[in-house]
């Protein structure tokens, strides 16, 4: 999910840097890997403020390595850019004012996903989630919510990351009976609850709901039909159906570096990656030709209602949180997309 987040922008800059830089100057995105370790952010975030003296840093990913590496960029000073987070603490509360978000906070994808369960006619709602902090702010955020729509929670089952066979958790859930399961895991580990679901002898019909965090395109790729029904909140327009600017942008940007030999294909969260990056240079742009930190914070607080091209980002001196974009999509046959 990082590799397809980093490979969303890096075709951005590319493209940008093709067309000769912002102000004259080339984009050189560094990239290191933290493994989803809280320990190796700090150390990667520490080596790109004070070795590489970057300008920015830009896509951190995930609510434990964003936290950890957010207050060494706030004390440096340094802008935070786009990271690949949504807890509601990041959008809460006094502005950080050098973190800028480009997408909508999981708990605005919460609303929109309980709508939908609204909607279907479901009422009873089990929750899948990590046993870590990140699990349990949603878990507190889920029920506060079914709370005020006059529901509560059948139960709530935990696991760890990287939990390949979580058995003894989807047995909890389906002890519960729910109609519907949140999956607030990730990745392999999403692909591993729904399969191993699925291949219960006392499996039932339910609803498996998701928010964009998920990795909807790994679903597709590793569980094949099996995807197919899971519904899952997305923070940006379609980047498959072309009906917005941006996407035909992407689209085409995607084209490019496939014939310059990447082997890349169209996912909403590369499309993530691609607005954040293009919010990344439009700040740059605004900051002059020699810009500092400071400079680029008071760039990017300009961009009022700026519209990506149909998506707007919105910032301002109080207000870092970009985005509130956010629509409910279905996983169709094929592993389409449907609105």
């Amino acid at each position: 999910m990082g590799e397809t987040y980093r490979d969303g922008a890096q075709i951005y800059f590319e493209k940008i840097n093709k067309e000769g830089g912002v102000n004259g100057r080339r984009i050189r995105l560094i990239t290191l890997d933290d493994g989803y370790d809280a320990k190796r952010a700090q150390v990667n975030t520490k080596e790109l403020i004070e070795q590489h003296q970057a300008l920015a840093l830009f896509g951190h990913m995930f609510t434990n390595t964003v936290f950890a590496s957010l207050p060494l960029a706030t004390a440096a000073g340094v802008p935070y850019v786009g990271p690949y987070a949504g807890n509601e603490t990041l959008y809460a509360g006094p502005v950080n004012h050098i973190l800028f978000m480009t997408r909508a906070s999981y708990s605005t994808e919460l609303d929109a996903l309980l709508r939908h369960v609204q909607a279907m006619g479901l009422t009873r709602v089990a929750l899948a989630r990590y046993d870590s902090p990140g699990g349990a702010i949603l878990q507190k955020d889920l029920e506060e919510k079914l709370k005020a729509i006059k529901l509560a929670p059948v139960g709530v089952a935990t696991m760890q990351l990287n939990s390949t066979q979580p058995a003894d958790v989807v047995l909890k859930i389906i002890k519960m009976h729910p109609q519907a399961i949140l999956l607030g895991v990730s990745g392999d580990d999403a692909v591993a609850f729904v399969r191993q679901f699925n291949q219960s002898a006392d499996k039932f019909p339910v609803q498996f709901l998701a928010r964009s965090l998920i990795g909807g395109h790994q679903l597709v790729v590793k569980l094949g039909s099996e995807s197919r029904g899971i519904v899952i909140s997305q923070v940006a327009p379609s980047p498959f159906n072309g009906e917005t600017h941006i996407a035909r942008e992407y689209q085409a940007a995607l084209k490019a570096a496939n014939a310059a030999g990447r082997k890349l294909v169209a996912s909403y969260i590369g499309f993530d990656g691609y607005i954040a990056a293009k919010v990344m240079v439009e700040g740059l742009r605004r900051a002059g030709p020699n810009p500092g930190r400071p400079a680029l914070v008071k760039a990017l607080e300009t961009m009022h209602h700026w519209d990506a091209g149909d998506f707007i980002v919105d910032y301002d001196e109080n207000n870092h949180t970009g985005s509130k974009f956010v629509t409910v999509t279905v996983i169709g046959a094929g592993g389409h997309y449907i609105e």
